[in-house]
């Protein structure tokens, strides 16, 4: 059976390929790797290696047996720092073009998707806010010309927010069940209003979400941070806690499935 970690990733200057062996030899078998910031940027040529940089990563979580699905693009939170020395449509401009970048890896098969796209997690100007939708909205326009899977990374999920971004996602015929809302949590699963909905591995949220027979994934947000140890939750933790929830038969084969291949498959397509 496969176990997929809907949400890893890896540091330079972490654990990197001992992470991933961790993972492995606990019972996990693919990785949804996913892009993170490693330093602040301010140049599109400075993205561009920091995404570079996560594809060598990716390289050696394959080398030490791991099937890999990497999503890429300019962190949300991202968008506000470039508004500390450009104007509104220079770093909506800027972000844009970092999205662009990632679509065209999408295009030459490097990549499988864009994230973490999204809006800020935390409280902002209303202006700074109507920009990050702005910007949210055409990202996904872009990513949806390369049919591309999307990784949101947003405010924490409520039935409304899970609406907000669903209305968004129909507004520019971006296929709902492609756009997964990360770090998700018993409100975006209890209306997940067509997103896919992955949930921190918690024996809690597992049992939640399986007795509402709602579709998810399983994540950890691993974050391999030298400084934090072990955040967000450990590279175990996605097989440990799929294998003890099948033990305890808070999950069935068939959800232990769905959650691990079926609606990976799905939303990915392509793991190697």
């Amino acid at each position: 059976m496969e176990i997929t970690d809907n949400h890893f990733h890896l540091d330079p200057d972490g654990r990197k390929e001992l992470a991933v062996k961790d993972f492995l030899n606990s019972g996990g078998t693919r990785l949804v790797l996913v892009h993170k910031p490693y330093e602040v940027w301010k140049k599109i040529e400075d993205f561009k290696k920091q995404v570079k940089t996560t594809l060598t990563l990716a390289s050696k979580a394959r080398e030490v047996g791991a099937k890999v699905a990497v999503v890429a693009a300019p962190h949300p939170v991202t968008l506000v720092k470039l508004l500390d020395c450009n104007s509104f449509s220079e770093a909506s401009n800027l972000y844009l073009e970092a999205v662009s970048y990632c679509t065209h890896l999408v295009n030459e098969n490097e990549i499988v998707g864009l994230g973490e796209l999204g809006r800020p997690h935390f409280p902002v100007e209303s202006k700074i806010w109507k920009l990050a939708n702005e910007v949210l909205s055409e990202s996904l326009s872009l990513a949806k010309e390369v049919d591309a899977s999307v990784v949101l990374h947003t405010e924490t999920g409520t039935p409304q927010v899970m609406a907000e971004l669903a209305a968004m996602a129909s507004k520019v015929n971006f296929p709902k069940n492609r756009l997964v809302k990360h770090y998700g949590g018993p409100g975006s699963i209890e209306d997940s209003n067509g997103l896919v909905v992955s949930m921190t591995t918690s024996l809690t949220n597992i049992r939640y979400a399986a007795n509402r027979g709602s579709d998810f994934m399983l994540e950890t947000d691993y974050l391999d941070d030298p400084k934090r140890p072990g955040a967000v939750m450990g590279p175990k933790s996605v097989p440990r806690k799929t294998l003890r929830a099948l033990d305890e038969n808070i999950l069935t084969k068939k959800q232990a499935y769905d959650i691990h291949s079926t609606i990976p498959d799905k939303v990915y397509r392509d793991f190697n």
